[in-house]
């Protein structure tokens, strides 16, 4: 299977929105993971499928929460760049993507 890493600060975004959901109400925030999971699938099966938001850079929603991955294609997998929330911070993760070119 091709790996899938996290930025750091996608990583973050996913634990703590995990946490403030199941917060909320208890549950939601393993459906919140469960429904992450799923889109990482997706994103293995079928990478370029999602639409591509900038070059290089696509975006698979989530289709119960107002979610999307932002992930790069790598050659030795994928790089998650952002859990990013529909409504909060357009184009916040810009500078993970340039941090990660080499």
């Amino acid at each position: 299977m091709t790996p899938i890493k996290y930025h750091e600060g996608a990583e973050a975004e996913l634990l703590n929105e995990i946490g403030y959901l199941e917060l909320r109400a208890t549950g939601l925030g393993r459906r919140f993971f469960a429904e992450v999971r799923r889109a990482e699938s997706l994103i293995v099966q079928f990478p370029e499928s999602a639409e591509e938001i900038r070059p290089g850079i696509r975006k698979r929603l989530l289709r119960q929460f107002r979610y999307s991955l932002i992930y790069s294609i790598e050659k030795d997998g994928f790089l998650i760049l952002a859990v990013a929330h529909h409504s909060r911070r357009p184009g916040y993760w810009v500078a993970r993507a340039r941090s990660d070119e080499k």
